[in-house]
């Protein structure tokens, strides 16, 4: 992450097929598979946590399925695994992983980047509620991060690989300027931080 925000800066080159390799979620089966490997490379990467699942206890709701807290890292697992500064520690938003109603059909729609549907009211949420929303979710995916593993995060996946000018300023502000979609393919120099592309 430094060779990158270091290379955007003028300051560095990167080789020319360089890597970052990126986990979303922040599954056990990585902390168990692949990181000692990439250790032991010295290969570094970035694990993108969500934080209201770091915070569950028996189960966590993915998506409407049900799955065992054990199969994602505890923080003491996040802590451990970027002490020595290999991995860095990402944000995956605090609770806006899931879908909302985003229209009267009652469709679900990213949280990250719709405005809620209220069908009581037949209306959409404000914007000025929702940025609040975001702003307030990405807060606490930052504050907790920095609360529970010693260092604010710079980097953020965005949830579904959605995104916005409005998510991208609120993270922004928060100092995640490097936003990881789902948009295939490599980066240019003219990639644009907050929407780095990945080889899925």
């Amino acid at each position: 992450v430094d060779d990158i925000l270091a290379h955007k800066a003028g300051q560095k080159m990167l080789p020319q097929k360089a890597v970052l390799v990126t986990f979303d979620d922040g599954y056990r089966s990585a902390y168990d598979h692949a990181l000692p490997f990439l250790k032991m490379l010295g290969i570094p990467s970035v694990v993108a946590v969500v934080g209201a699942w770091e915070e569950e206890s028996g189960t966590v709701n993915f998506d409407g399925r049900m799955i065992p807290r054990n199969k994602l890292m505890t923080w003491d697992q996040l802590r451990e695994i970027s002490k020595d500064g290999l991995v860095e520690i990402g944000s995956n938003t605090y609770d806006l992983h899931h879908g909302l109603p985003g229209n009267p059909q009652g469709n679900l729609e990213p949280a990250a980047t719709t405005r809620r549907y209220l069908p009581d009211t037949k209306t959409y949420e404000s914007e000025t509620v929702y940025q609040a929303r975001i702003a307030a979710d990405l807060k606490r995916s930052r504050d907790i991060i920095k609360d529970r593993v010693g260092k604010a995060p710079r980097v953020i996946a965005w949830p579904y690989g959605r995104y916005s000018y409005k998510l991208r300023d609120a993270a922004a502000k928060l100092g995640m300027t490097i936003g990881l979609t789902l948009d295939d393919g490599g980066n240019m120099d003219d990639t644009p931080l907050w929407s780095m592309r990945r080889v899925l």
